[in-house]
């Protein structure tokens, strides 16, 4: 008696423990609700629906498929009883064939559409505008064209960077190696003069499209003033004479930029080796001006679009005072005595007094011997006119 007493002191003693172990080890017990469970619980069966579970699901499918005919032959060697094996039953849905169609709101920007997990949003269409072939065609061209000169500019500043660096690496060389170095660096100037003007194989005189698409681009416009003094002063004035030539649709092209101002140093410089037959050609070119001193002609665009701009008349102006620097000077009689100069000054002087104040921009400088220049071929109250124009512009006399 005393031993089963003990035991069944023993007995009520263990199962009231194991009570208190099974609260005490899950604190967590009831927090959820039946109907949360269900929630959860049906979610993941959501997750489950399948229109092919044997291919969405495959090892467990094949893994109850294997049991089901293990069951079957327990029963057919009757080794006792079916075991009845819990089987997670996929859900499935029926797989319907549909083309979605999403809600378009007319008259919106782009194609609105009210999306979900099934059916996401589509992308929204470019608006893609009828163009002609031949549009197409142009705008390519352009565009390439476009491209060809960006790379030209890239290639001839990679040329000009050597160029340069070249007094860099002449003290560093050698005696020896210094002839080959001053070869290389000819040839460079060569090719970046070529680059330049776009000279092709067996033209005599190259066009000036593509020097002008250069310069129509910002960083062309400040390489080439870069490239100017080491170029030859027969390539150089090349250069000025077709910047001259085009200089109203480059000033019209650089009216955001304004690069060209940092032409007028390079261009000012190279003017004092320039022989006096080309200060009067490149006179007659800036302001497109007739062979001979004839009536003028009604209006003369070209000169407007150079005097209305700051750098164009700042070239203009320096041109002159170049001019009478070789009319006061013994070894260059010649242009004092030169027909051609003395024909351009007549109508370069009529069409600057021609010219309104307002039509004249504010030119970056302005030289201090124009007023001998001008006394030379107009009276004094024309001078006096003159010269107060140019007080206008600059302030000061």
């Amino acid at each position: 008696d005393q031993h089963r007493n003990l035991n069944g002191v023993g007995d009520r003693g263990s199962h009231r423990s194991s009570h208190q172990d099974h609260i005490r080890k899950d604190p967590y017990a009831n927090l959820m609700l039946q109907r949360e469970k269900d929630w959860v619980s049906k979610i993941q069966m959501m997750q489950l629906q399948s229109t092919d579970p044997y291919l969405d699901d495959f090892y467990y499918q094949n893994y109850f498929e294997k049991l089901e005919k293990l069951s079957a032959a327990e029963e057919m060697q009757g080794d006792g009883p079916k075991k009845e094996r819990t089987k997670l039953i996929t859900p499935q849905v029926a797989k319907l064939e549909h083309t979605y169609k999403p809600v378009q709101f007319e008259g919106s920007l782009g194609k609105l559409t009210v999306s979900s997990v099934n059916n996401p949003r589509k992308m929204i269409d470019a608006v893609v505008t009828s163009r002609s072939e031949d549009d197409e065609t142009k705008e390519k061209q352009v565009r390439d064209k476009r491209r060809k000169t960006l790379f030209i500019i890239e290639k001839t500043y990679s040329l000009l960077l050597d160029v340069e660096d070249y007094e860099r690496r002449y003290l560093l060389s050698l005696e020896e190696e210094r002839p080959a170095l001053m070869d290389e660096r000819k040839h460079k100037i060569c090719c970046m003069y070529d680059n330049l003007r776009g000279k092709l194989p067996g033209q005599e005189r190259p066009s000036d499209d593509h020097f002008v698409q250069i310069m129509c681009i910002r960083k062309g416009k400040r390489m080439v003033a870069r490239i100017l003094p080491f170029l030859s002063t027969e390539q150089a004035a090349d250069i000025l004479m077709t910047t001259a030539r085009n200089l109203p649709f480059l000033i019209k092209k650089d009216a955001q930029d304004e690069v060209l101002p940092c032409l007028l140093s390079p261009f000012s410089l190279l003017l004092y080796h320039l022989p006096p037959v080309t200060v009067t050609s490149l006179l007659q070119q800036l302001m497109n001006l007739p062979q001979s001193a004839a009536a003028p002609a009604p209006s003369n665009p070209h000169l407007s679009a150079v005097l209305q701009n700051k750098f164009g008349l700042s070239l203009l102006l320096v041109v002159l005072s170049r001019g009478e620097d070789l009319q006061s000077s013994d070894a260059a009689s010649e242009l004092a005595q030169s027909n051609p100069w003395t024909e351009v000054m007549f109508v370069a002087t009529r069409e600057l007094l021609r010219i309104p104040q307002t039509g004249l921009a504010k030119p970056i400088s302005i030289p201090t011997n124009l007023v001998s220049l001008f006394s030379r071929y107009v009276d004094r109250q024309k001078l006096n006119l003159l010269e107060t124009k140019l007080q206008l512009v600059q302030g000061i006399r």
